[in-house]
């Protein structure tokens, strides 16, 4: 019962060991960018949109808007 016992735990301790520690050094994911006046933004791209223009990646970006409900904010763009 003893040699039983001391095989189960030598191999549950041997299991957990081998399970343990990560040496993939993974790369810290890009920060984001300091945050960017969303209206702004989307004046740019709205101005500078074409059929013919390349996508902008806006993944790392962190939008703030200052414009809050101003129903006016896109209308030099819009009109």
């Amino acid at each position: 019962m003893r040699l039983l016992l001391a095989t189960t735990v030598s191999l549950a301790t041997l299991g957990l060991v081998a399970c343990g520690g990560d040496d993939d050094n993974d790369p810290p994911p890009p920060r984001a960018q300091a945050t960017v006046d969303y209206t702004a933004f989307v004046k740019t791209q709205l101005a500078t949109t074409s059929d013919t223009t390349d996508p902008v990646s806006v993944n790392n970006l962190r939008f703030r808007n200052q414009t809050n409900s101003n129903e006016d904010a896109y209308n030099s763009v819009l009109d």
